[in-house]
């Protein structure tokens, strides 16, 4: 809209009224192929943004996936889980959103009350005219100017002034040619874009454009087949009729005000000419190459701000909150999450403790404690099991292991990646390892778990019953073939 006003407004003056009246037109046709091209790229599914060490924050033991519109992220020294600050632009879109609707209800309702109250005004006093032409014609007391009215059933209304046979035939003929251009169904489509973009002044000045330009192309298609005397007739009944206008945006008035009359009279005189000059041709070339930039250019906006990669159903800007439901599963990034055959979920093998009875930053609202079992080599093991996101195993024998100063302790964990939903990101699996010593919770380890697993090893202090955990600290499933705990 900006571009064809600032191009009307610099370049228009050089171009025929039915020329500048195509550009126009061409551009109130854009308008659906634009929205069209919005519609298809807000209806590509969006991913995941992967931001730094993890793919989530932890709220109250369960993460929740960063979004798109969260401005920053650091991480947290004591914990070393992405934390997100910043605005809720959510919360900003979905405000502004009902603004914006409420605007365009208030706006149509306003024009379609005005244009029925104008309707039916008009028809207690409309009455037909014999004359013969392809539309109605009627004759109104209300009317202060000839004009063209209805988007389905047009129809020509006359006001009672006096005219003579050549200014009827004038008046007619002019309204008709609007008729032929389809012009009430461009100014409806207009006035329906101005209620969408009710914000945009650009759509305002398009709008008044595109009423100009229709009444300048008429002037200059009926003039084209009238001789010197006849155009300084038909000037004379466009400033017989001057006025504020009838009253309706939904109209094509013969003469609605007088402030564009010079520009008419001057269109109405001058000879007609209908092969392009050069200088056209060069300013449709330029507005030819202006617009296929301008459209690029959104193109690359729309392309530019959609995530890259593609899957979820989860919305730009939504954020998703997982609990554990009944049925063991979960869904996020659009994928229904179930633990790898013969794994057991975490809940379901584990005993649940209570939160408050570790400190330490860690998601103590899903702590379940297992038993270690011997394997033949005399380790501690756990095998096949899956947690959740925000759930953290903590492993024991018999509530705990009795671990003497100076001993070494390795923990070794193997994920198991064989689901369609692990390392969606490509970073591996976020986890956190420690110990839990007199409740208090030590991390001795908080990053990212690769499919070959990782070995974690500390020396031990302080003589004491000690629990072992690993947390899950992504937002999603995570399946582990095996964790061994060795103890020298």
């Amino acid at each position: 809209m900006l571009l064809l006003c600032t191009y009307d407004l610099r370049l228009g003056k050089h171009l025929s009224p039915k020329k500048r009246s195509a550009v126009a037109d061409l551009t109130l046709a854009l308008q659906p192929a634009i929205l069209l091209l919005a519609i298809m790229f807000s209806m590509i599914p969006p991913h995941e943004v992967a931001t730094g060490v993890s793919t989530g924050t932890v709220v109250d033991g369960f993460t929740v996936p960063v979004t798109a519109t969260e401005v920053s992220t650091t991480v947290d020294s004591t914990v070393g889980v992405t934390v997100s600050y910043g605005i809720d632009f959510g919360i900003i879109f979905g405000v502004l959103t009902l603004i914006w609707l409420a605007g365009v209800a208030v706006t149509a309702l306003y024009k379609i009350v005005s244009y029925l109250r104008f309707v039916h005004n008009l028809k207690k006093s409309l009455m037909k005219c014999d004359y013969d032409a392809s539309v109605p014609v009627f004759k109104s007391p209300k009317a202060t100017s000839p004009f063209l009215m209805g988007f389905f059933r047009a129809k020509i209304i006359l006001p009672e002034k006096p005219m003579d046979e050549g200014e009827l035939e004038l008046a007619i003929k002019h309204e008709l040619i609007h008729h032929n251009r389809h012009d009430i169904q461009k100014k409806f489509w207009a006035e329906l874009l101005k209620c969408i973009n009710w914000f945009n002044p650009a759509f305002y000045v398009f709008a008044n454009k595109l009423s100009e330009l229709s009444e300048l192309t008429v002037d200059e298609i009926l003039s084209s087949d009238l001789d010197h005397t006849q155009k300084k007739a038909y000037g004379g009944l466009l400033l017989k009729f001057a006025s504020a206008g009838t009253g309706s945006i939904f109209c094509s008035e013969l003469s609605k005000a007088a402030s564009n009359l010079a520009a008419r009279l001057e269109v109405i005189m001058q000879e007609s000419r209908n092969k392009i000059t050069r200088k056209e041709k060069i300013i449709l070339a330029t507005l030819a190459v202006l617009v296929v930039a301008v459209v690029g250019l959104s193109i690359g906006i729309c392309a530019a701000a959609m995530p890259e990669d593609a899957g979820s159903d989860l919305a730009p800007g939504e954020t998703r909150i997982i609990e554990i439901d009944e049925s063991k599963t979960i869904e996020i990034y659009g994928i229904e999450q179930e633990p790898a055959d013969t794994y057991i979920l975490l809940p379901d093998v584990g005993e649940k403790l209570d939160e408050d009875s570790v400190t330490g930053d860690i998601p103590t609202r899903g702590m379940y404690l297992c038993n270690l079992t011997k394997d033949e080599d005399g380790n501690l093991t756990f095998e096949n099991v899956a947690l959740t996101n925000g759930e953290m195993l903590v492993m024991a024998v018999d509530y705990a292991i009795t671990i003497s100063s100076g001993s070494e302790v390795e923990i070794y964990i193997t994920p198991n990646f064989s689901m369609d939903y692990s390392n969606t990101d490509g970073n591996g699996e976020h986890i956190g390892v420690g110990y839990i010593l007199d409740g208090e919770a030590v991390e001795l380890f908080n990053g990212f778990i690769q499919e070959e697993g990782i070995r974690v090893s500390f020396t031990v202090e302080e003589a004491g019953e000690y629990q072992l955990y690993v947390a899950n600290y992504s937002a999603g499933m995570q399946n582990y073939e095996s964790i061994e705990v060795e103890i020298d």
